[in-house]
């Protein structure tokens, strides 16, 4: 036999690795959790530490130890109500990385503590969390008796000591955290509950909540035999758990015994051999797009041999992500069953290579983890593509993988973000293409804009099979740097400046502006104006903190403010005091933009000034850098971090100290003294006069849709659709005399207009720039929204707001900057009837705003940001004063 390295390696680790295992938790009678942690192959438990923290602050914990048995004490009166609790176990200072044992997963880590419900999970550290906040739960346990089960529905009897009628009351399944509301009725004659439609419950295990007005119970049974039932979608099993009744669901299966596919024709046909099905009977085969939440259905009989399914490319290749395989029963009570796969072994032939629209598309089918057939993977032809080099403006690249497309040519093209016009270039796999000033002149559609490269794919008919952006390799990311320049002059005398850029993702672009002819810039743009002060928000918008800020300082003050807005816009006709109104690009603009020495804007600089805000432009590097914010910071990253600019601001205003130090310093990387805790602008004008009682819809956009079929085809766009025509919320309002106003993302607007046009006169449509947002959120009782920084506005004014968090995870896949309780203050709604419910609940209690605590987002509540803001970038100019003198020499008089 000979020597296996492996195998010894193997046993050395068993025996001088150091492992700690979580094998156990418990409540004991002193309100403490305990917490069991096995521990192999310490050589000293001298230096042992325990902690908890809530990310603010961390406390020790206590800790005995028998043998290798480690447990720790952990009082519940240290446990966040809002926040992660992190446990950690160190040894000299260095963090263990903890796992479950097996067993211990296996059971449930749930403690309840006072009326809360917590959870407790282990992935290198020991996390509890609070689950289900907004629920108060009670020890009390309530008994369902004499069970009942049909189709789809059960039921039972209810001990109570007290009747519910006249309580509001409803019922929930629980599972791991997440809560379902169940469709349920209590009949008064004999107390039986009867609870129906169970179809949006998972896979798994599920507890029966009740709760009567503002507590919940647990159900229990008294020990009965329990019995199983179908709905459409599962086989229930009921069943009783240290005496909680629950519900283990699985789904409906149909074992297959083979599986093979291949292309016919205009479809692909899916065979799939099965000795279970009903001779005779017709079935209802069901593709479903994962992605646009879409259904495709074939009526199929079973053959001798199982089924025959003839599936249309569009319904398999449209969208180009998985697919899902699912087979209804026709009847009166219909099953919906998944295909059930013991070993990959039954599938003859799993891939196929199918030309559609001029391309080569490869589908996968595969077992998914829970051994189903449900899925089948849907691959687009990839389009390769690169820039390589630009040099003197010529553009050096390639496209590969060309033997995908049929019989298609290739372009690279040149368009306009804001006309989408034109220029295309034909290419080959390997080009070196020239662009010259008079083509880039004919393409721009606005003075100042941005140009995007695109590689264009077209069928023999001119079609467009393809479009996809292109990656530049050199790409050096920066907000205000560029890689190459070009020049030009056009009919009329103006010059046109052309700089070479890329995204944050690598994309090349072309940034380009104008300088008209008649534009008279002083020789010296270094010597700057300390006294001249240009503001603005987007180029086209007057209604943030930009615009506030700037009418404070024309009123309060001897700076020389200006306000910089495009002429077209909606909000100039409002502003007064045009004087110091520029247009943007225009001949004075140019000229104060030069002269200015503090720029303050809510985005990028971009939107304030008429040229490229970098190095050797009108001097910007001699300029002072603010960042007013449009939002308080700590939901979703943004693209202000320190690292993306050559120039950062040299001033940036946030709302408090944890926004600050946990965000702006520590993840975005400014520097103590380039932060200054100042609050809002526009918080200075929330003020309610008023007694409102209309509800503002206002929800923010999704990066990830791109066009309009993918808007039209959204779960972002079905949800808000469902919400507004959701017969429930119509007759709510109705009865309570109650207005719901929608006030859409500008990019959603006209989708939405037809939509509320047709809906109930109850919802009604807020164009944009009818109103200002500020003047919304004064006008209304209630918000509504899913992540907009908004909701900080009116949680200012001490108005509730309900979130719509129907998308979280993935709205916060590339992170979150802090917890989600931390800054969503109010209710949150994960599904419409979870919304409708708490709107329901809003309305009957008169818009009473919810008990939530501010100060970690808005320090200051005074009205009083805009002087502060003032303050700040006058220490940053170096003209710090004390108070007496600021208001004596830089204040105007207020005889004058």
């Amino acid at each position: 036999m000979g020597f296996n390295k492996a195998i010894l390696i193997k046993k050395v680790k068993k025996y001088i690795v150091k492992r700690t295992m979580v094998v156990g938790s418990y409540l004991n009678e002193d309100n403490e959790l305990k917490i069991e942690v096995q521990a192999k192959n310490f050589l000293t438990y001298n230096h042992i530490r325990a902690t908890i923290s809530d990310g603010t602050h961390a406390e020790e914990l206590e800790w005995q130890r028998e043998k290798n048995l480690i447990t720790i004490t952990v009082p519940l009166q240290l446990l966040s109500d809002t926040n992660n609790n992190v446990i950690r176990l160190m040894n000299h200072n260095q963090t263990f990385w903890l796992k479950m044992d097996e067993e211990a997963e296996g059971s449930q880590q749930f403690q309840m503590y006072q009326g809360k419900y917590y959870r407790l999970s282990v992935h290198k550290t020991i996390s509890i969390k609070r689950l289900l906040p907004e629920i108060n739960f009670s020890e009390e346990r309530w008994s369902l008796t004499n069970i009942q089960t049909d189709f789809n529905h059960f039921s039972g009897e209810l001990a109570m000591e007290h009747p519910i009628q006249g309580h509001t009351w409803k019922v929930f399944a629980v599972k791991n955290g997440a809560i379902k509301p169940l469709e349920a009725e209590i009949y008064k004659e004999d107390s039986r509950l009867e609870i129906s439609d169970l179809q949006d419950l998972s896979n798994g295990r599920w507890q029966l909540l009740l709760s009567i007005d503002e507590k919940a119970y647990f159900l229990k049974t008294d020990g009965e035999q329990l019995s199983s039932f179908d709905t459409p979608n599962h086989q229930v099993t009921l069943f009783t758990s240290e005496e909680l009744l629950q519900l283990e669901l699985q789904s409906h299966r149909l074992p297959v015994q083979n599986v093979d596919v291949e292309e016919e024709g205009q479809t692909v046909q899916l065979n799939l051999t099965m000795d279970n099905l009903s001779k005779g009977r017709s079935y209802t085969f069901i593709v479903e797009d994962t992605r646009f939440f879409r259904e495709s259905h074939y009526d199929v009989h079973p053959t001798s041999t199982g089924l025959v399914i003839s599936i249309n490319h569009e319904d398999l290749l449209e969208g180009g992500t998985f697919k899902r395989f699912f087979l209804m029963s026709q009847g009166e009570k219909s099953y919906k069953y998944q295909f059930f796969i013991d070993s990959a072994k039954v599938f003859k032939k799993r891939s196929l290579k199918v030309d559609y629209h001029s391309q080569e598309f490869l589908l996968r089918i595969y077992r998914r983890k829970d051994r189903s057939i449900g899925s089948m993977i849907v691959r687009r032809p990839k389009l390769k593509r690169l820039i390589k080099q630009v040099e003197n403006f010529n553009f050096s690249g390639y496209i590969g993988n060309l033997r995908v497309f049929k019989e298609c040519t290739f372009y690279l093209t040149v368009e306009d973000r804001n006309t989408f016009d034109i220029k295309e270039y034909p290419i080959a796999e390997d080009f070196d293409i020239p662009l010259r000033a008079n083509d880039l002149i004919s393409v721009k559609g606005k003075e100042k804009s941005v140009l995007d490269f695109f590689i264009v794919v077209k069928d023999v008919d001119g079609n467009q099979v393809r479009k996809e952006k292109i990656k530049y390799e050199l790409a050096d990311y920066r907000k205000d740097n560029y890689y190459e320049s070009l020049q030009g002059e056009d009919e009329s005398g103006n010059q046109h400046y052309f700089l070479v850029t890329t995204t944050p993702f690598g994309n090349l672009k072309i940034e380009t502006f104008m300088v008209p002819f008649d534009v008279e810039m002083q020789q010296n743009t270094s010597e700057k104006d300390d006294n001249i002060w240009l503001i603005g928000e987007r180029y086209n918008t007057a209604q943030d903190n930009g615009i506030a800020l700037f009418r404070w300082l024309r009123a309060n003050t001897n700076i020389q403010a200006y306000y910089v807005i495009e002429a077209d816009a909606e909000d100039y006709q409002a502003l007064p005091d045009k004087e110091h109104v520029l247009t943007f690009g225009s001949k004075v603009h140019f000229e104060i933009a030069s002269r200015a020495k503090v720029l303050l804007g809510t985005h990028d600089l971009e939107n304030l000034l008429p040229y490229k805000p970098a190095k050797g432009f009108f001097g910007y590097e001699d300029t002072v850098k603010v960042f007013l914010q449009h939002g308080v910071l700590g939901r979703k990253p943004v693209e202000y971090d320190k690292k993306n600019y050559e120039l950062p601001f040299d001033l940036f205003i946030v709302s408090s100290d944890p926004e600050k130090y946990d965000v702006v310093m520590d993840k975005m990387g400014y520097e103590e003294e380039e932060v200054a805790v100042t609050g809002l602008a526009r918080f200075d004008h929330l003020t309610t006069t008023n007694q409102p009682r209309d509800i503002l819809l206002m929800p923010t956009w999704r990066d990830w849709i791109h066009t309009d079929e993918q808007f039209l085809k959204s779960q972002y766009y079905n949800y808000y659709y469902s919400l507004i025509h959701n017969e429930k919320l119509l007759e709510l309002l109705e009865e309570y005399d109650v207005n719901l106003h929608f006030y859409p993302h500008y990019r959603a607007q006209d989708f939405f207009a037809q939509d509320i046009a047709e809906a109930n006169s109850r919802v009604k449509f807020i164009r944009l720039g009818s109103k200002t947002v500020q003047q919304l959120l004064i006008d209304h009782a209630l918000l509504v929204t899913d992540y907009s920084s908004v909701s900080f506005d009116f949680t200012l004014m001490n108005k509730p707001v309900i979130y719509y968090h129907f998308d979280v995870q993935r709205f916060f896949k590339r992170g979150i900057l802090r917890p989600v309780e931390e800054t969503f203050l109010g209710k949150i709604a994960k599904n419409e009837t979870e919304m409708v419910d708490l709107l329901t609940e809003s309305i009957e209690n008169h818009f009473k705003n919810f008990d939530i605590e501010l100060d970690n987002i808005i320090k200051y509540q005074d009205h009083r940001n805009c002087e502060r803001t003032y303050q700040a970038v006058m220490r940053k100019l170096s003209k710090e004063l004390d108070h007496e003198q600021t208001e004596s020499i830089d204040y105007k008089d207020k005889a004058e």
